[in-house]
């Protein structure tokens, strides 16, 4: 059962943030990234949206642990876990990677090796993590996570809350000072080991799965959705005085991360959001495969010269949305005809005896951390409970 449909504010949130990468890759199309473009623009949406991608792909990562420590069942078989994780994210990654050879090109034997394994961000090469379709890039970093996530989970939740909340400081520290320590190394490099590289991206995912437990507690201090949003911008305009790498998630991953807790505690309370209605829930069920469908439409309109380059505000505009019509178009395909199907096939397939002879997670030997219930109100978790009755979530996962 996907237990994502307690947290229905974060499902839609997803939408935004996906929308936020969406929007930094269609601007790059229009404008190159070396800013040649008339000064309004350059100074007002770019300043907006040209580190967009970064903070989108930094909330995408912490909402990741969250939601998989939220959801976990303790003693779920390990393989059991990573299964359910492979049939999640494998389809419409090598579906896309398909698609992408086509649609984009220039792919050898060494990129679309590594592409259909998911291995192409463990290469210091910016010709092989970039190429195909960019985005990938982010799936090769959670399947490291997936594969890290059980012991990771089994050795925080031996921790108390004062443990937990040193846990998370210590993963925002390790951004922070990695960042700043690869300001002065060639943008390759920064590029690949401050912004790529799978064991440095497993600070924000550790931070989200240190959070969903002291939410889980009810240890987590921290302030409501509407100040933890008004937060984000602040940080973003930041990173515009800031150098490479510090501006790209490094600014913005506290604000990020309160934002993923204040909106599960919404749920948790039971307020409705502006994320949790119907209409965002299920722009976020799209996130994912919208996500990996958007800059092949890009890429599509460009190669068609049916993407204006150097634009006017109306050309800009009738192509804007014209893209993203047909990227949510293909992101329905995507998510309708091969992720969900794909999820109930493969996940049918797995038999359940042996799926019972497989080694447990030893979760339940952990001492569990101290629940203090003060903050959650009384109805919160008998709430949580009924939920279980509506339409299952289809798919909601983070990527």
């Amino acid at each position: 059962m996907d237990r994502n449909s307690r947290l229905p504010s974060l499902t839609g949130l997803r939408w935004v943030a996906a929308f936020i990468v969406f929007g930094q890759h269609l601007l790059e199309q229009y404008y190159n990234p070396q800013l040649v473009a008339p000064k309004p623009v350059r100074s007002a949406v770019w300043a907006l949206l040209a580190h967009g991608g970064g903070l989108g792909v930094s909330f995408f990562f912490v909402l990741s642990g969250f939601v998989l420590a939220w959801s976990f069942r303790p003693g779920t078989p390990t393989t059991t876990f990573w299964w359910r994780r492979f049939t999640k994210v494998y389809p419409p990654a090598i579906v896309t990677t398909v698609a992408a050879v086509f649609i984009v090109g220039g792919a050898g034997p060494l990129q679309l090796a590594t592409h259909l394994t998911l291995t192409q961000s463990w290469l210091p090469r910016r010709d092989v993590y970039t190429a195909l379709n960019i985005v990938s890039w982010s799936l090769s970093c959670e399947v490291f996570f997936y594969l890290c996530f059980p012991l990771l989970l089994a050795g925080l939740r031996r921790l108390g809350p004062a443990g937990l909340w040193a846990i998370a400081v210590m993963m925002v520290e390790c951004v922070a000072a990695l960042a700043t320590n690869l300001v002065h190394a060639s943008h390759d490099t920064a590029g690949w080991v401050g912004y790529v590289l799978p064991p440095v991206r497993m600070a924000e995912f550790t931070l989200g799965v240190t959070v969903a437990l002291l939410v889980r507690s009810g240890a987590w201090r921290g302030p409501g959705l509407r100040w933890s949003l008004a937060l984000v911008l602040p940080a973003m305009v930041a990173g515009l005085f800031a150098p490479y790498p510090v501006n790209e998630h490094a600014l913005t991953l506290v604000p990020v991360t309160c934002v993923v807790a204040a909106a599960a505690r919404a749920d948790l309370f039971g307020r409705k959001t502006f994320w949790s209605r119907p209409a965002m829930v299920y722009l976020g069920e799209l996130s994912f495969a919208f996500y990996l469908v958007h800059f092949l439409v890009i890429i599509g309109f460009n190669r068609t010269g049916l993407l204006p380059h150097q634009a006017g505000p109306a050309q800009a505009l009738v192509a804007t949305v014209s893209v993203l019509w047909f990227s949510l178009i293909a992101a329905m395909l995507l998510h309708h005809g091969v992720e969900l199907p794909a999820l109930r096939l493969m996940r049918r397939t797995a038999s359940a005896p042996a799926a019972g002879r497989h080694r447990r997670i030893a979760l339940t030997s952990a001492p569990a951390v101290p629940r203090q219930r003060r903050e959650l109100p009384a109805h919160a978790v008998p709430a949580q409970r009924a939920s279980t009755t509506r339409p299952r979530s289809r798919a909601r996962h983070a990527l």
